[in-house]
């Protein structure tokens, strides 16, 4: 096992290392993560590598690998981006490589352990996310943690030849607190 920074029973999270570039590229290239997200154009595992590096050299992102608990395997990605210090607000940004990962509890863990971390850790007060309103699957696990809609970015993804909404959702961290108990 690699060493892990965040644990949880399913999946543990870890500092990117050499090699995770691949799942990055997997993320951003393949049609099935891809549609969710913002990936337009393809991808090189030796882009990937440099925009690992240049994630870990940001102050403003924290960066991690998602691996599996039985074995130790990297599937995605998850961070915080465009971390505002002094507002103490992050955007959360998760992505699982390969379908055959999605649906068995990966990402919910991930989203509990990224927003404990968020507001235990960090001391944020807010972390916020956009989801395609269409991915529903996605949307009821942001909302089963507490997060709700602010409101909808209104076609603001092109992808198979039509413009697609997405909602601003958020949760704060009295919200949190208080969910808590």
């Amino acid at each position: 096992m690699h060493p892990p920074f965040l644990i949880g029973e399913k999946i543990y999270l870890r500092a990117p290392e050499d090699g995770d570039e691949i799942n990055a590229t997997i993320i951003e290239n393949h049609p099935d993560p891809r549609e969710t997200l913002f990936f337009a154009y393809p991808t090189s595992s030796k882009t990937q590598s440099e925009k690992l590096e240049n994630a870990a050299k940001d102050r403003n992102t924290i960066l991690f690998t998602i691996c599996t608990q039985d074995a130790d395997k990297p599937i995605g990605q998850t961070s915080f981006i465009r971390i505002d210090w002094v507002g103490r607000m992050a955007t959360f940004y998760i992505a699982i490589a390969e379908k055959e990962n999605w649906s068995l509890g990966f990402g919910s863990e991930t989203l509990a352990l990224m927003i404990d971390y968020g507001f235990a850790t960090l001391n944020l007060n807010r972390i916020q996310l956009h989801v395609l309103c269409s991915n529903t699957k996605a949307f009821k696990i942001y909302e089963n943690q507490g997060f709700t809609i602010e409101g909808t970015l209104r076609q603001a993804m092109y992808y198979k030849n039509r413009y697609h909404d997405f909602y601003l959702m958020a949760l704060l961290r009295q919200e949190w607190d208080s969910g808590k108990k």
